[in-house]
């Protein structure tokens, strides 16, 4: 039994992270990511690993100088201290819930 109660709320008018410390998360921090058509985020290292799901689009997760492709349906997990990016290839935007361990709110 936990004294903590559920919580439930739409990204619709949220910020990153949608669920996160601000919400109580014990463990990990969620987030809602879009990349449109062409659009990437940036490339980048962290010492945590994340997971992410692919709930629309496709593209590509670029990990130290590889291509992986990625679609809607997908669950991805970034390994920790790699450089990677997201970058959309298709005509739609990608898509992507992302949850990260609660340490790395705050940091790059």
């Amino acid at each position: 039994m936990t004294d903590m109660d559920p919580v439930i709320k739409s990204v619709e008018g949220s910020t990153n992270p949608v669920l996160g410390p601000q919400d109580g998360t014990p463990s990990y921090v969620m987030l809602w990511v879009q990349h449109p058509p062409g659009g990437a985020s940036a490339q980048h290292v962290h010492a945590w690993e994340h997971q992410a799901y692919i709930v629309e689009g496709e593209g590509v997760l670029w990990v130290e100088g590889v291509e992986h492709p990625i679609k809607s349906g997908d669950a991805v997990l970034v390994p920790p201290r790699v450089e990677h990016q997201f970058r959309n290839t298709g005509d739609v935007t990608l898509s992507r819930v992302t949850v990260n361990p609660l340490s790395s709110v705050g940091q790059e």
